[in-house]
């Protein structure tokens, strides 16, 4: 093969992959929108296709997935779906692999991009209010009681009546009420869990490509010592009588005690890898936590008292 040859089959396979990775990206996300709630799973994982194109053809492949994917989900379903993914998505899939190939810890990758990512919100929701003259706080209770109103109906044709539904109505407006106050936790968790996967995913990949990325075991996951000072002033900050207090003491709450799961996750998978059985006892404990979700509860705790307990030392046993 000379070398006109091999350029063009190089051209070729790069072309390949950006329309390959352009409409791969499009339909994970675009299913994200159309059938919620399953599509959030697709919707997790839609910023892949191009941070893998990134690793294998260079960045500038990557963007034309981007933008040609913002275009496509702009010209489908409109100016606010092509925004919102190329915020989310795009950012993702330019940022995190960008920083592991700087040599960036896992964990710094994500919370950088995270934080970019938000940064980035916060920018487009003031010029976006200012610009329209609309409260998009508004917009958003607004969109949430409409699911609510959405869901109790979907309720009533199945048959729910009476007390019952009465109950249920109470229930899903008291949940209602709480999203409302802590959405932007709720957002934060969602970009921490999307380039979670999609770093996960790019774990996978990589070194079948050449790439030695600074990524450690999950289970060596550990949260800085001073964050439980951040769990401490948040919950003491709920007490406060002021409303916007409360608010935003809730809303860090919420992302330390996910922090702090995920670090009772790294524990509990480091005694399980341990275990002869350790794949049964992982599924397992999965399974748990779906069936049971007030489970999380129990393992946020070992998260957060692993900081004085340090559970995954191996203790050595004295001999008496």
């Amino acid at each position: 093969m000379n070398l006109s040859d091999k350029a063009g089959h190089v051209l070729g396979s790069r072309i390949s992959a950006v329309l390959i990775g352009m409409a791969g990206s499009f339909i994970l996300f675009a299913a994200y929108l159309v059938i919620p709630p399953a599509g959030i799973f697709s919707g997790l994982l839609a910023p892949f296709p191009a941070a893998y194109v990134r690793l294998r053809h260079g960045r500038g492949s990557a963007v034309i997935i981007i933008l040609g994917a913002t275009a496509a989900m702009t010209a489908y379903f409109g100016l606010s779906a092509g925004a919102f993914y190329l915020v989310q998505c795009g950012l993702i899939a330019l940022l995190l692999p960008e920083l592991l190939l700087r040599g960036f810890s896992a964990v710094r990758s994500i919370a950088w991009t995270t934080a970019a990512i938000a940064a980035l919100l916060s920018v487009a929701v003031v010029i976006f209010s200012m610009a329209g003259g609309q409260n998009v706080h508004q917009m958003a209770v607004a969109e949430i009681q409409k699911s609510v109103a959405q869901a109790v109906a979907i309720y009533e044709k199945s048959g729910v009546q009476g007390e019952e539904l009465a109950v249920l109505k109470q229930t899903m407006s008291t949940a209602a009420d709480l999203v409302i106050r802590m959405y932007p936790a709720l957002i934060i968790i969602t970009l921490i869990g999307m380039a979670g996967c999609n770093l996960w995913l790019l774990r996978r990949f990589a070194a079948g490509m050449g790439y030695h990325l600074n990524i450690s075991e999950f289970r060596e996951y550990r949260n800085p010592d001073l964050l439980v000072w951040g769990l401490i002033a948040a919950g003491s900050a709920l007490l406060m009588p002021d409303g916007l207090i409360t608010t935003v003491a809730l809303n860090a709450l919420v992302i330390i005690v996910v922090l702090y799961f995920l670090q009772g996750l790294a524990v509990l998978s480091t005694v399980i890898a341990r275990q002869s059985i350790a794949g049964v006892l992982r599924a397992g404990l999965y399974v748990m936590l779906l069936l049971q979700p007030y489970l999380a509860a129990l393992v946020a705790a070992i998260g957060i008292f692993d900081l004085w307990g340090d559970f995954r030392t191996p203790r050595k046993q004295e001999n008496l």
